[in-house]
């Protein structure tokens, strides 16, 4: 397909839509500018002028965004429902027709095996209940280094096929070298298997998708050969904790009407979120190849947040992609607590900022460059936040006689506006849930009331602290640090005071040096900051109140998933239970089992490929390895050292020839006795 071609009605109508939607972020942000510019005190400095206004106006501009986007929505949900790329949730479910099946890939690295199987069987038994299994395959992808978890996944794989009784349409591939992280898993198995499919269903290790969805999906993919990916909104379940818990609350109350307002201006520019999508396979297999950025500075190396990247190039190569924004049924999991979610925050602030060196790509839609430089403020934003307050709170320092907001018409006015933007969208929630007669999934007038105070207040609270960690990481990034990007904290909560200070300890130190401050030298302007002051110094128990769990029947924080859960969401919680107690999920030392068992020894000989030519150097070394493993047992080698002898399938026949013909007594002390 050709960037150039011929112009398509959405294209004409998102135009339209966009020049009125930044039309009124331009306003709106001008008018807040000239309020607080022109009711500054003339006794300021024109510099310091400067340093107050301009940051403002770009916090002022993406806070605008939010709210149009808020707008956009509601009027969606309630005039629109044009444009829709996928059949609508309460229309009956299409048949598929066609004769190709769609992959559903799993990537996985050292995830909680037990999670991510139960998962994936619920998804088989949703699509089995739809009637049109026979249209999908699934693939789980593993990255896994750690030598108990890879043979967990494949024992785990077995048990799973003969629960289903489905062998031939569940796979399981390891890779052997791991290069480009998830992008490079997927981009791996387009090389082996894409020209099987023509679509592959990409999901996280929490991800769940019912059948419903999926065949929506698939169908619209049928009916529009233009369209290259399709994001389904993402719906976060399943954690008890009062972070969580307040995550899914506002995920769900307030999520359809910004799903439905970034449909509303995205139409087929869409977003990818890098999983719960469908993507035509062969249009990612031509222009989704990550390129290296250069080496050397601080933003080299492998593009880590790839998604917006593959979606940006995906729309340079004239392919359309869309939000399904109205769709349900698609699910993932919430990190469990503050601090979890600040980690993972830490790996996507990296990648995002490589965003900067994309950018300027030739070719990329004027929206991409927009989106992406979005992903980019998402972060920055925290530290031109942060750089602004220090601003006026040196004023309120060095002018301490100074009134820096003078209570005008103007500065009463941006006040009012200013909450407005902050606070009013909440509303919205609140009457689309009172439109479609939810307010009781949502814990009843009382619940849903007190579920929006509590979670108004909380963000109050972790809104600064948020901000000093982001501003953290934006500085440690530029400055060359880079992240670990690892396997990421799924479930867990409770949080120690040790614990606590250590993670929270220098906001808290922070928070309470700043207020001291302002306190002794100018009373008016720490008040104005109290808010600020209060978030950083609770920030300690705050981030252990959040980790705490709760019980999930309280009406606080209610969600429909949780009053009147879907058949996924019910069979997953029965196939984790299960999951956990398969014995192949059991502790003991797997790696033991496949040498000594001969079912174990052979199944696992299936997943390995027989390889020649092996340099004579690495032989010698492999030779030395076999003779120390047998002459001091499993427990003399690493797990590194342990991968080497899974991925060779010469040196597993000869231990496992050997092993069994150790003497009786050390063979059971050493091997038996450790199954």
């Amino acid at each position: 397909m050709s960037q150039h071609s011929e112009q398509i009605p959405w294209q004409a109508i998102a135009f339209r839509r966009r020049v009125v939607f930044f039309s009124a972020i331009a306003l709106l942000t001008g008018l807040a500018t000239f309020w607080l510019g022109s009711n500054l005190p003339s006794e300021l400095g024109f510099l310091w002028k400067i340093l107050v206004v301009v940051p403002f106006t770009v916090l002022f501009l993406w806070l605008a965004l939010g709210f149009m986007t808020a707008v956009a929505g509601v009027w969606v949900l309630n005039f629109g429902g044009q444009n829709r790329i996928a059949s609508a949730p309460n229309t009956p479910l299409p048949q598929l027709q066609t004769r190709e099946t769609t992959a559903i890939l799993l990537p996985i690295y050292n995830e909680d095996i037990a999670y991510v199987y139960a998962g994936l069987q619920s998804i088989y038994q949703s699509l089995e209940k739809t009637g049109q299994l026979h249209h999908f395959e699934f693939y789980i992808l593993s990255d896994s280094d750690n030598a108990s978890n890879w043979l967990r996944e494949e024992a785990a794989w077995s048990a799973l096929c003969r629960t289903v009784g489905s062998a031939d349409r569940i796979h399981y591939r390891r890779r052997k070298h791991r290069t480009k992280k998830k992008s490079g898993n997927v981009m791996d198995f387009c090389r082996r298997w894409g020209k099987r499919h023509p679509y592959m269903v990409v999901l996280d290790a929490d991800s769940l998708m019912t059948g419903d969805a999926l065949v929506r999906l698939v169908d619209a993919m049928d009916r529009n050969e233009r369209v290259g990916l399709i994001q389904t909104p993402l719906y976060t379940i399943g954690l008890d904790t009062l972070y969580a818990r307040g995550q899914q609350f506002v995920n769900r109350i307030y999520g359809p009407i910004f799903f439905a307002g970034l449909h509303w201006w995205w139409l087929g520019e869409s977003q990818y979120w890098g999983h719960n999508v469908i993507i035509r396979t062969q249009a990612f297999m031509g222009h989704c190849h990550l390129p290296k950025l250069p080496e050397g500075g601080a933003l080299g190396g492998e593009i880590l947040s790839h998604d917006f990247v593959e979606a940006a190039l995906l729309s340079r190569a004239g392919w359309e992609t869309w939000l399904a924004y109205d769709m349900e049924g698609s699910f993932e999991r919430p990190p469990p607590t503050l601090m979890d979610s600040l980690k993972r925050d830490r790996r996507w602030c990296q990648g995002n900022l490589q965003h900067w060196l994309i950018i300027w790509a030739h070719g990329i839609p004027h929206l991409h460059r927009f989106l992406l430089l979005g992903g980019i403020m998402s972060y920055v934003s925290s530290l031109i936040w942060l750089g602004w307050l220090v601003v006026l709170s040196a004023i309120a320092v060095f002018y301490p006689h100074l009134t820096l907001i003078p209570l005008t018409l103007g500065n009463t006015a941006l006040f009012v506006m200013t909450l407005f933007l902050l606070f009013f969208y909440k509303t919205f929630g609140v009457t689309q849930a009172i439109q479609r007669k939810t307010v009781q999934h949502f814990g009843g007038v009382l619940g849903l009331t007190g579920s929006i105070l509590m979670e108004t207040i909380l963000s109050m609270l972790t809104a600064p602290v948020r901000m000093m960690f982001y501003s953290k990481f934006v500085v440690e990034i530029l400055r060359g640090k880079r992240a670990v990007w690892g396997t990421q904290q799924r479930t867990g909560g409770g949080l120690a005071w040790e614990d606590a200070l250590r993670e929270y300890g220098w906001i808290s130190w922070t928070g309470l040096a700043w207020g001291a401050l302002l306190w002794l030298v100018n009373p008016m302007a720490f008040w104005w900051m109290s808010p600020v002051i209060a978030g950083l110094v609770f920030s300690v128990p705050l981030g252990m109140l959040t980790s705490v769990q709760t019980d999930v029947k309280t009406n606080l924080f209610r969600t429909p998933d949780e009053v009147a859960p879907d058949y996924i969401l019910q069979a997953f919680e029965k196939n984790y239970a299960e999951m956990l107690a398969n014995p192949c999920m059991s502790t003991r030392d797997l790696f033991i089992r496949v040498l000594v068992d001969p079912l174990a020894f052979k199944q696992h000989m299936t997943y390995i490929p027989q390889r020649s030519n092996v340099p004579e150097g690495t032989r010698q070394q492999r030779e030395e390895l076999v003779k120390r493993l047998l002459e001091q047992g499993p427990g003399s080698i690493s797990n590194s050292e342990r991968l080497v002898i899974l991925e060779d399938a010469d040196m597993l026949c000869q231990l496992h020839t050997q092993v069994w013909q150790l003497p009786e007594t050390q063979f059971h002390e050493q091997w038996m006795s450790k199954l």
